[in-house]
């Protein structure tokens, strides 16, 4: 049996899309793999990395078939089931896999998923030669505490248990890397924000941070514009679409030919409280409520749209790849001056084409759309160049090199 250098953990929720934003992320990082490195990509079926690496390259495993019945039903008890079931399984292919292909580094790209890092860990602890990258994008609650988040999360529309079990998750998965991440080889966040509070934890140099990435149109035809504004990622509390209907039910009252366009992955929920907002705010006639698009789709949007909005007031890492699709169309973009903007503004980033309002102002906001859609064309051509130019920084094959460079200089080492 032939040895590979590179055991990849991974598993993703199966009732999102491959187009929600971190596997995405995955997808394009892995296309990027070198050549010279040999390599196996663990996922659950069906996989979401079929399109992205050949078939060999892919093992596959599955959680019991009588956990299915439950997601729709009990989709709590479901959860908890399937990342239990899905932690014992992996932990126990990933063993046989080690003992059979002898990989020189295992590498876990969703770190904050318990059942994913906890396995990888007794991996560690079980074959201590093997070197371990692990990819941490997610270290804190959002926002200003959990009470804060708990309140955030029942105006969105989501229950009293889920809302408490999205919080306990949260706080269950930085608890587990606080005391173990001492025995990773080497740890990769996506901020230098985030790289700060690790550190608190992780003593050891080996710690870096890359960025999300994007895909650059070759061409971008000049279409008619539909949309004063667009949002294109997941649709969910955390990155500020409730915020933003209310944002468009004040922006109407002094432009109401302002229309507004929605787009991304949504559970069932979610969708029916956003539904419910549009009407209540009466915003039917200003806002298209797209939900799930195909890749082709999503990127008509985004061409017959004016302006990107993303007024997430946390995020741990930015540009976050919703906005750094609408920079590729050459849209400049409204934003919180979260505290990860202005991480990345010192680290050199520029802020030419970003509107930036203070966290949370949504008077503030309401200005900035006002002050683009008054903007004389020069001014616009010239945000929209400035859009494209920073995108370009953001390619994918550049993101994926740095991180990959270092895998390998590991193997090569190991």
């Amino acid at each position: 049996m032939k040895k590979i250098d590179l055991l990849i953990l991974t598993w993703h929720q199966t009732y999102l899309s491959k187009n929600a934003g971190g596997y995405i992320r995955l997808r394009e990082f892995f296309k990027y793999i070198p050549n010279s490195i040999r390599f196996i990509i663990m996922d659950n079926q069906p996989s979401i990395y079929s399109d992205a690496v050949a078939k060999h390259q892919l093992y596959h495993y599955q959680t019991p078939a009588f956990l299915k019945f439950l997601e729709k039903r009990f989709f709590l008890f479901w959860f908890t089931l399937e990342n239990i079931f899905a932690g014992i399984i992996l932990y126990l292919s990933a063993r046989r896999l080690i003992r059979d292909y002898q990989p020189k580094v295992l590498y876990v790209p969703i770190g904050e998923f318990v059942h994913i890092y906890f396995p990888s860990i007794l991996l560690k602890l079980q074959f201590p030669k093997i070197k371990l990258v692990v990819d941490i994008l997610n270290f804190e609650i959002p926002g200003e505490g959990a009470i804060n988040y708990y309140r955030t999360l029942r105006k969105s529309g989501i229950n009293f248990i889920r809302s408490l079990f999205t919080i306990y998750a949260t706080i269950q998965s930085s608890f587990l890397i606080k005391k173990s991440i001492r025995l990773i080889d080497y740890v990769f966040t996506v901020s230098p924000d985030l790289v700060d509070k690790l550190r608190v934890f992780y003593k050891k140099d080996t710690i870096d941070y890359t960025l999300s990435g994007v895909t650059i149109p070759k061409k971008i035809k000049a279409v008619k514009k539909s949309f004063l504004g667009v949002y294109v990622g997941r649709l969910t509390v955390q990155k500020g679409v409730f915020e933003l209907l209310d944002i468009w039910s004040m922006l109407v009252k002094k432009l109401p030919i302002a229309k507004l366009a929605l787009a991304g992955q949504v559970d069932e929920v979610t969708k029916l409280a956003l539904l419910d907002r549009i009407s209540k705010l009466k915003l039917k006639k200003n806002v298209t409520f797209f939900g799930a698009v195909s890749e082709s789709k999503k990127q008509k949007i985004l061409s017959r749209s004016q302006i990107f909005l993303h007024l997430a007031r946390y995020e741990p890492l930015f540009p976050v790849i919703g906005i750094l699709e609408g920079l590729a169309q050459k849209l400049p973009v409204i934003i919180y001056n979260m505290k990860v903007v202005d991480s990345q503004l010192k680290e050199g980033l520029t802020d030419k084409p970003f509107l930036i309002a203070e966290n949370g102002n949504k008077e503030r906001v309401v200005q900035k759309i006002l002050e683009f859609f008054q903007f004389p064309a020069r001014q616009k051509t010239i945000l929209a160049k400035e859009a494209y130019q920073l995108a370009n920084k953001f390619d994918w094959s550049i993101i994926a090199e740095k991180e990959f460079n270092i895998i390998n200089r590991m193997i090569k080492l190991n």
